[in-house]
């Protein structure tokens, strides 16, 4: 059964203010946004898969994820810091910044690198959507594809 998952709905559970609120009997059920910001692209995923998993990174100044892909699609968000990402698929290598409050997205096995280029760590959360049910290492190693001289 495929389904159609929209950025809103991800951005929704990491809200970003502690919530409480009551809840019969007098139960209060809390909430803490985790991250939250803005995708500049439109995002509709669909997929069969039942998976999901939501990781938190912290990228130390100069350290890189290296190239890789992902098993799924991904939504990520950088709460702190600066990280920088190259697309396989850029010739000129040019250099991708997105800074606290910002997003992106990748699709389901495009190579790229992320990269932290500045003098303080970055945080970033990344949720990864589709994936096929119990896999928790969603990314995938890649040899770099010569576009970039790293």
């Amino acid at each position: 059964m495929k389904r159609t998952l929209i950025i809103t709905t991800i951005i929704a559970a990491l809200a970003t203010t502690a919530v409480a609120v009551a809840a019969g009997h007098g139960h209060k059920i809390s909430e803490k946004v985790l991250a939250a910001g803005g995708v500049a692209q439109p995002i509709s995923i669909q997929t069969d898969q039942p998976g999901v998993v939501v990781a938190r990174a912290v990228v130390p100044p100069g350290a890189s994820f290296g190239w890789h892909s992902h098993r799924s699609a991904v939504v990520a968000m950088v709460h702190s810091g600066t990280l920088t990402l190259y697309d396989s698929a850029d010739q000129s290598c040019t250099p991708h910044r997105y800074r606290a409050g910002q997003g992106f997205t990748e699709a389901a096995n495009h190579v790229h690198l992320a990269r932290n280029e500045g003098h303080k760590a970055v945080v970033v959360f990344v949720t990864y959507v589709g994936l096929p049910a119990g896999v928790t290492n969603p990314d995938v190693p890649a040899t770099s594809p010569g576009n970039c001289p790293f």
